[in-house]
């Protein structure tokens, strides 16, 4: 699972449960554990290369969302226009994809980029700033049914498990880690396999966290070693492979998506 996409995750999930009245505390989450700093500075232009402070820390930042009177917060993923390079292969990078989360205030909508650079000790070398630039549009589109998200992550997962086991492909072990996924689809107990502590214990239904439980497990889009870094000499199970990865991808990254803009405030 994607570091960085995990925090947006998590600060979006316990952000909207913040909001919504309820008492949030994230000094021992998992997704801040390598972090050496985090802050959250306004900018009047993508052009600033310094902005105004607003927060040290994420309790400064929702205490400062709520003081704006922000009514929501949104998971945004953006379209990917690069075509020399694919997204799958992209998000191995750190900030190689673009992502942000929304903040929904009375007047506007502010999206909050994340930008992630080394620097720290070694246990913990990541420094990261939320850069946020307001809007005047809504940056987050109509989703679909959490049922629709569930059935194409489903039929994706299992193409990737078809084409693991062909025997001239070789790669086997793979399949087991997504037969791992489609038990987690239909789990009536989940629990993520990485970053469990993602979404807050309440605010989320069942669908919801298994199709996050999902999509975390079949997420295999990192560095070295990796689903993404693979290819084959035969044209036919490369062709193969670029679709599955492609369409495998597109699902999983729809999935976090939908999954975690999901919050009802119950």
């Amino acid at each position: 699972m994607n570091g960085e996409l995990a925090q947006v995750v998590t600060l979006v999930a316990y952000g909207n449960h913040f909001l919504a009245g309820n008492d949030v505390d994230l000094s021992t989450n998992s997704t801040f554990q390598y972090l050496s700093s985090i802050k959250f500075a306004r900018y009047k232009s993508n052009k600033e290369t310094k902005g105004e402070d607003v927060a040290g820390s994420v309790n400064e930042w929702f205490a400062f969302l709520r003081t704006n009177r922000v009514s929501r917060l949104w998971n945004v993923a953006f379209a990917w226009h690069r075509p020399e390079m694919p997204e799958h292969i992209a998000a191995s990078f750190a900030s190689g994809v673009p992502r942000a989360i929304q903040a929904d205030l009375p007047d506007g909508y502010e999206l909050w980029y994340p930008l992630w650079q080394t620097g720290g000790p070694r246990e913990k070398p990541w420094h990261v700033e939320y850069r946020g630039l307001m809007f005047t549009d809504s940056h987050v589109y109509p989703s679909p049914p959490v049922e629709y998200v569930k059935a194409k992550l489903r039929k994706a997962i299992s193409d990737a498990i078809s084409f693991s086991r062909k025997p001239e492909v070789g790669i086997g072990h793979w399949a087991e880690i997504f037969e791992k996924a489609l038990q987690c689809l239909e789990s009536p107990v989940t629990l993520m396999p990485y970053h469990p502590d993602m979404l807050p214990e309440t605010g989320f239904n069942l669908e919801a966290r298994q199709v996050m439980a999902a999509a975390t497990q079949a997420y295999v889009f990192g560095g070295m070693g990796s689903w993404n870094d693979m290819g084959f000499a035969k044209k036919n199970l490369n062709e193969e492979y670029q679709k599955v990865t492609r369409e495998l991808y597109e699902a999983v990254k729809m999935s976090i998506v939908i999954a975690s803009n999901s919050y009802i405030n119950a």
